[in-house]
């Protein structure tokens, strides 16, 4: 087809695609879809294609007529259209198209137009937002997003999803985006590499990429709708309480120093400068801090470890994703035939493992040098990973006990008083306890100690029999002592101090001086990160300790008993 621009006699070809195409874009993200109707989106029953940047096409013809080129590249660029990427033109009448399309070539941009316009895509029967973004033509779908470390074995978890037979599955619809405004230098490295290897860069922003993830592809046929996205990726300014209760949420993790060896190894066998390593890009302090935060709003909300629930039982692991989303287990998630799908070109190189599976398994490696910046990283990780292996299924299974070290690198137990049943609370708890070396560490909550009958149960009772330390929100703290003082001849004896968290909304303030053991309070997220406190700390709870063992009966071998009799299967591996 031919159109004319206003201002410039020149005729342009523009290429026409049909709805099928820009419905395959959503999930893609590889084009804008420009809405230049008239009249835009104005009142509550308007509805537009998801991700679409309305652009008012009179303004624009006004800009360009006055201003030229530029003005008229201004004008898009407002709206949010980039100028360096590929465009879809939709409207109500050819006219409108054609003319708006001839702009944006003048501007540089690679342009397409919607062939029949939003007709041809409600004639389709093709998805839309309606109403000023807050929700979409159809029923709301069973939503689930999946916020995984990278190198967390996360590309295969997508892939058995894709196997799910109600399932729309997109991958890694953020990070383009999120690179592209926050971090220009690894933005470039991205397209450098799909440049290379011959696919088209995608243009679209974060705003557009967060409007298509809440897209309900019911009227397809797929209303179990599946992201997989990189928790580094994770704009905590961009995106809202509101967007996040729209979705179920999967927190993947996997062990820092196998996710970051992993990283670093992609880095040294890629070919293209796509391929890269940056610590920065580790996930496992967004992972935690996103975890908090959906503990905090009530999200509906489970943490998977890669090793530990996938690979040791992906069947169970999987039933737990279908239950959380509300979706049937399928079999056929199991296994799969080995393929590289068309949404991981656009990051060729990260996902051969991925293309090259068939099912969760391990793939074995030829051992290489790795730099010290990879364990560096690592170590500085490990805290974050445990606080929230320490809310997964697999450790979920373990409780009370989250971490059982070795007798000989035991210094001293730490109790967390919990408070509830969901997975993801008490994260800052659990950091603290992570942070604290040579701490073993279990999870109680107080009504746990009181209502204990079973042999089992009231076996576990002997944690307290050793000199400890309670952690956990101030309320919490103080029914944990009310429990101990009622239950156990020892009462909270042998308690040595008590670390207060009071950094969560729901945090109660209560009087510390009526608890009979000395206190620690912790109002910040800043603090528990703190070197300089937690070294301050150990030294404190060390004395204090050795102070209770020397008046009391020796604990060494209440804790030996208890190291040889508890599940350690989730221990972790130090990082030397």
């Amino acid at each position: 087809m031919t159109a004319t621009s206003s201002g410039d006699a020149r005729a342009v070809e523009i290429e026409r695609v049909d709805a099928r195409a820009v419905y395959e874009n959503l999930s893609a993200q590889r084009a804008q879809v420009v809405d230049a109707r008239a009249g835009g989106r104005a009142g509550a029953d308007a509805a537009w294609i998801p991700g679409s940047i309305a652009v008012d096409a009179l303004e624009l013809m006004r800009a360009r007529a006055v201003g030229g080129v530029e003005r008229a590249r201004e004008a898009l660029e407002a709206r949010g259209v980039d100028a360096r990427g590929t465009a879809i033109v939709a409207s109500d009448d050819g006219a409108t198209a054609e003319a708006t399309a001839a702009v944006l070539v003048e501007v540089g941009v690679r342009t397409m137009i919607l062939e029949g316009g939003y007709a041809a895509w409600n004639a389709g029967g093709y998805p839309t937002i309606v109403g000023g973004g807050g929700g979409t033509a159809n029923a709301t779908p069973r939503r689930l997003i999946i916020w995984a470390n990278p190198r967390s074995r996360s590309t295969a978890f997508e892939r058995s999803l894709s196997m799910h037979s109600k399932a729309k599955v997109m991958h890694e619809l953020l990070t383009e985006p999120f690179l592209k405004e926050r971090n220009p230098q690894n933005y470039a490295k991205i397209v450098n590499g799909q440049t290379s290897q011959a696919v088209e860069s995608s243009a679209c922003g974060y705003a557009a990429a967060l409007e298509v993830l809440t897209t309900d592809f019911s009227s397809k046929g797929k209303p179990f709708t599946v992201s997989k996205e990189l928790s580094c990726y994770f704009d905590f300014e961009k995106i809202t309480d509101e967007w996040l209760l729209g979705f179920n949420h999967v927190v993947l993790t996997r062990n820092p120093l196998d996710a970051l060896k992993s990283f670093y190894r992609v880095s040294v066998e890629g070919q293209d400068e796509s391929s890269y390593f940056d610590a920065n890009e580790a996930g496992f302090i967004e992972s935690c801090t996103i975890l908090h935060r959906l503990n905090g709003i009530g999200a509906r909300c489970i943490a998977i470890d890669a090793d530990h629930d996938l690979l040791r039982d992906p069947e169970g692991s999987l039933r737990e994703v279908c239950s959380l989303a509300g979706m049937d287990f399928e079999t056929s998630m199991l296994q799969w035939t080995p393929k590289e799908r068309g949404s991981w070109k656009k990051f060729r190189g990260w996902h051969a493992d991925a293309s090259n599976s068939s099912g969760f398994c391990r793939v074995e490696k030829v051992d290489i040098p790795y730099p010290e910046a990879v364990y560096a990283a690592a170590r500085l990780c490990q805290p974050y990973y445990e606080a929230v292996l320490w809310s997964s299924v697999c450790a979920m299974h373990a409780w009370p006990t989250l971490r059982l070290l070795p007798v000989d690198e035991h210094k001293f137990s730490i109790v967390i008083c919990a408070t509830g049943e969901h997975a993801g609370r008490d994260m800052h708890v659990k950091l603290l306890a992570a942070r604290l070396p040579g701490a073993s560490v279990y999870i109680f909550q107080p009504k746990w100690v009181e209502e204990a009958e079973t042999e089992a149960e009231t076996r576990c009772l002997r944690i307290f029999e050793e000199p400890l330390i309670l952690c956990g929100s101030p309320l919490k703290v103080m029914e944990m002592n009310q429990a101990l003082q009622t239950r156990l001849k020892y009462g909270s004896s042998k308690v040595a101090r008590a670390i207060l968290i009071a950094t969560c909304r729901a945090s109660t303030s209560v009087d510390a001086g009526s608890l009979p053991f000395p206190t620690t309070l912790v109002n910040s997220r800043r603090v528990i990160e703190d070197d300089k406190f937690i070294g301050e700390l150990s030294e404190k709870i060390t004395i204090e300790l050795d102070n209770l063992r020397a008046s009391s009966e020796s604990d060494t071998d209440v804790y030996e008993s208890l190291f040889n009799a508890c599940d350690r299967s989730i221990l972790q591996r130090s990082i030397r």
